[in-house]
């Protein structure tokens, strides 16, 4: 997302949104239900990476002094509940791309309120 975002702003937060929800219901879930769902899942943000990934990435901007939790706060400050759930997503993965691909979803969405 931190280099693809802008193909589609809210439709590729999906992509890496929907796997993360799939991955906390699974506890939830008769273990039957697991790879059936990890697969639906991983399918579904295949489908929508190949739909509305731009044919040219853009530069990456890492996130430099920020924190987690600063960039999390720029996440609910937006407003927008795709960034804010991305931003739950990347302090799942937990890497400065991340992050960074957290601020790109803050420039590129239309902030709430």
């Amino acid at each position: 997302y931190a280099t693809h975002g802008h193909g589609d702003e809210t439709m590729l937060v999906h992509a890496a949104t929907a796997p993360n929800a799939v991955l906390r219901a699974l506890p939830a879930l008769p273990r039957a239900l697991w790879v059936p769902s990890l697969h639906a899942a991983w399918t579904a943000s295949a489908a929508v990476t190949a739909m509305y990934a731009p044919d040219e990435p853009v530069a990456y901007e890492p996130v430099g002094d920020l924190d987690a939790e600063e960039v999390f706060a720029r996440a609910l400050a937006h407003g927008d509940e795709h960034v804010i759930k991305f931003a739950d997503t990347a302090l799942d993965v937990g890497d400065q791309r991340a992050l960074g691909a957290v601020l790109r979803a803050v420039e590129l969405s239309v902030p709430l309120g």
